[in-house]
């Protein structure tokens, strides 16, 4: 069994991942509160949006913060990890709430396999 090795490339390639897949979920988020506050929609439609901008954010990050194309699927995992960390640190900076984001298994469990799943995909069908 093969080692991983974190050199710097698989590290810049997590982290710039990562970064550009929280940007694109701040953006789609900030555009979607427009959308759901003009079309006043339900509490059920905003988790589903939240849910959907969470993962094609997770998605296109991995798609385009990959570089290097190798170890797809633990650079994937690294990158839902640290999209989710990132985006609860950043939730709860603006929380006007005491006790602060909720950490749910799914929503861990979401992240680390559609990271996974991202990172799987970006390696396998990107243009070397």
């Amino acid at each position: 069994m093969e080692r991983i090795k974190l050199d710097r490339h698989f590290v810049t390639d997590v982290l710039r991942a990562a970064l550009l897949a929280l940007l694109i979920s701040i953006a789609a988020i900030i555009a979607f509160a427009f959308i759901f506050k003009a079309l006043e929609l339900g509490g059920t439609a905003l988790k589903i949006g939240n849910e959907i901008i969470k993962l094609l954010s997770i998605f296109i990050g991995t798609f385009f913060g990959i570089r290097v194309i190798k170890q797809g699927v633990i650079k994937g995992a690294f990158i839902g990890a640290l999209f989710l960390l990132f985006s609860l640190l950043i939730m709860k900076v603006f929380s006007a709430e005491s006790d602060g984001p909720v950490f749910t298994a799914l929503n861990v469990a979401t992240s680390l396999l559609f990271g996974t799943a991202s990172g799987v995909f970006a390696v396998n069908f990107k243009r070397r």
